[in-house]
């Protein structure tokens, strides 16, 4: 702990327990920017705020030493202000709601919120347009990783709020804006196709790509068309229109490579999966050239924007896998799983179920179905009906031959994806 910020010290906690923004902002409870300032050693705290931290991260009373070591208790109050009062009266009034109804008086306060905001409308501004990037930020980091059951309804509400606010907007914080009404309306999309809805995401899907062509930016726009292709993948959509997606997003991207990577790969997965294998290798190839281009910022973003060399091994791991070549399968999911991130266990398991693809592709069904069934019984119930874990659960199972679908062992692995996914 020795020379650690406070800030570093909750980003290391917020990582290792797989915690985002605004995740931990509704625990507290308090402002999501609250949190991304502390992150940043960007504002003071309090000593209830670091006790508080402590409790929800399970962190042994090491934030509330480290403020002390840097604050002091004494002064805490003068140096961190009224926010602190805030925080504090924020706290006690979201303990008590805990403790009480917590889910209808959350409806009744939104409800009363959305009425002061309309009462108090103005025009929206930059400032405001600095705030929702915030969101649309932590929410990418958030997809994929917190519960999609509850940050549904999050994503619903703010998208309505946003939604208000861009007629107002002057022409640059309007076209902002926009750019994150995409982003968001993407996300939205990812996380209904993780609670198996699969329509509802379509729908959204086509929302965030309009809005993407609204501010002109053709890489964003490239973007969301492209990770929408690689979505549909967990969905029933026809391989071949998940190709013509993929090939529509490449030419909308104009060679900007973090614009067109997620169509380079869905196209390449498409392939594999129609049995069309040296298309798929040829796919596989232009995605490789493709990667070597991003930016470096691009290849270390965590969130569901960034294109990490994992996603890379991923497509390669699920092109071999289909194509039967098991060594090359299974060193590129040794690859993947070298870099997985300690909170990936969605990343993880999708990289099993390939594993136990290859295995079954190779001829040796039922190795790869016990391997299948023991890495889905470790899940918890929850983890275990996620939809693109059972997409991919799914896509190895029908990789065994004809003569083998009724072999006890693939039947097993069946049955407890449908008891997964009927929860």
């Amino acid at each position: 702990m020795s020379g650690e910020s406070f800030g570093e010290a909750l980003r290391e906690l917020m990582t290792e327990r797989g915690i985002g923004v605004r995740a931990l902002a509704r625990q507290v409870p308090c402002n999501p920017g609250t949190i991304s300032k502390l992150c940043r050693d960007e504002r003071g705290t309090s000593e209830a705020m670091a006790k508080r931290l402590d409790a929800i991260l399970g962190s042994d009373d090491r934030l509330l030493a480290l403020f002390k070591a840097t604050t002091g208790t004494v002064n805490a109050r003068v140096a961190d202000g009224g926010d602190n009062e805030d925080v504090e009266r924020r706290t006690l009034l979201g303990l008590m709601a805990a403790a009480v109804t917590a889910g209808s008086m959350g409806r009744d306060a939104e409800l009363l919120r959305g009425a002061f905001e309309t009462a108090v409308a103005a025009d929206a501004s930059d400032r405001d347009a600095d705030t929702w990037e915030r969101v649309a930020f932590d929410y990418a980091n958030e997809v994929g990783w917190a519960p999609a059951a509850e940050l549904q309804p999050e994503l619903a509400a703010d998208f309505a709020e946003l939604t208000r606010l861009v007629p107002t907007a002057p022409k640059p914080a309007r076209v902002r804006l926009i750019h994150v009404a995409a982003q968001i309306a993407a996300l939205m999309a990812i996380n209904l196709t993780n609670l198996g809805d699969g329509r509802s995401a379509r729908r959204w899907w086509r929302t965030a790509a309009r809005a993407a062509d609204q501010t002109g930016d053709h890489a964003a726009a490239a973007r969301i068309r492209g990770r929408a292709a690689v979505i549909s993948l967990y969905t029933e959509t026809p391989r071949l229109s998940v190709i013509e997606a993929a090939e529509e997003s490449i030419m909308v991207g104009r060679g900007d490579p973090g614009g067109v990577v997620n169509g380079h790969a869905a196209k390449a997965q498409a392939f594999a999966e129609l049995g069309r294998h040296d298309e798929a290798k040829d796919a596989l190839d232009d995605l490789r050239g493709v990667f070597e281009r991003l930016p470096e910022f691009v290849r270390t973003d965590r969130s569901s924007w960034g294109w990490s060399a994992g996603r890379l091994h991923f497509v390669t791991s699920f092109v071999h896998t289909c194509a039967g070549n098991l060594e090359p399968a299974m060193d590129a999911q040794d690859a993947a799983l070298a870099v997985c991130s300690d909170r990936g266990w969605k990343f993880r398991s999708q990289i099993e179920m390939h594993r136990a693809g290859a295995l079954i592709r190779a001829g040796d069904v039922d190795e790869g179905a016990r391997h299948m069934t023991r890495v889905l019984e470790r899940l918890p119930a929850e983890w275990r009906g996620d939809r693109l874990v059972q997409g991919s659960a799914v896509t190895s199972l029908r990789l065994a031959g004809a003569g083998q679908a009724g072999r006890p062992s693939l039947q097993q692995a069946r049955e407890l994806l449908k008891s997964a996914g009927d929860r």
